[in-house]
């Protein structure tokens, strides 16, 4: 067994509030390496963070939001013009990813072959399921977010490390299942006290810490509310450049 670490690249919200690039992580094992989502501004940090494109093996998308998928024909058009990828990049996601890159793609660069030139192996996703690949295991769980963009948390076993990742979503009890056992649990808390569709705040994931079975929590997906009152905050929050070693 290796390290790993994990590179937060963006945990800001879809504002970008306080200045944060959109949600986006690097997972660096000893045998392949992971984004964690894909935000649209994810590759100006991820050449900010002096990582290549050509670094990454798999990219895992929580759910189809800009701030979480959008910046993937960004990572291609650098892929395909400026690293000239040859290596396979696989696309592990919920159902549909493939037509909706093909449309985006065609959307922000009309004509060009983003995704005729580079091999890409999609990988779905529904539900509780399991994705079991030879180095590295996924579990699935669906969140409580907007319905239409397919939202679910998930789970990598890779490396004997357990990196668990809630995607957007209010409180649900799926949220036990992703965390348990996990040598890492990244969780979205874009409210302080606010209740509102499709998020958890704080107070209420403060409730519910002592349940959550993990090694490390630490919050995402920071809005504003979050960040005036960090200074009121027990539990451990993601700081875009921060790396962690585990």
């Amino acid at each position: 067994m290796g390290s790993c670490s994990l590179h937060v690249l963006g945990c800001g919200d879809a504002f970008a509030s306080g200045g944060r690039f959109n949600t986006c992580f690097f997972l660096k094992t000893p045998k392949v390496n992971f984004l964690l989502d894909c935000g649209a501004s994810s590759l100006v940090a991820i050449h900010q963070n002096e990582i290549s494109t050509e670094d990454v093996d798999v990219i895992v998308v929580s759910h189809f939001h800009g701030d979480h998928y959008g910046g993937i024909p960004f990572f291609l058009l650098d892929a395909t013009h400026k690293t000239k990828r040859i290596k396979p990049l696989t696309i592990i996601s919920p159902p549909g990813c493939e037509q909706k890159l093909q449309e985006l793609c065609e959307l922000l660069y009309p004509g060009s072959p983003l995704l005729k030139n580079i091999d890409v192996h999609y990988l779905e996703f529904n539900g509780n399921d399991k994705i079991d690949e030879s180095i590295f295991r996924i579990e699935t769980s669906p969140v409580i977010h907007a319905p239409a963009s397919l939202p679910h948390g998930y789970k990598i076993y890779v490396d004997e490390k357990v990196i668990s990742f809630s995607g957007d979503t209010e409180w649900t009890d799926n949220l036990y299942q992703l965390a348990d056992g996990s040598d890492l649990f990244i969780c979205e808390c874009n409210f302080y006290d606010s209740k509102l569709k499709g998020h958890i705040n704080y107070l209420e994931l403060k409730e519910n810490l002592n349940r959550l079975n993990s090694k490390r929590v630490i919050l995402n997906h920071l809005g504003e509310e979050m960040l005036e009152n960090l200074h009121k905050i027990e539990i451990e929050t993601a700081k875009d450049g921060q790396v962690i070693d585990f």
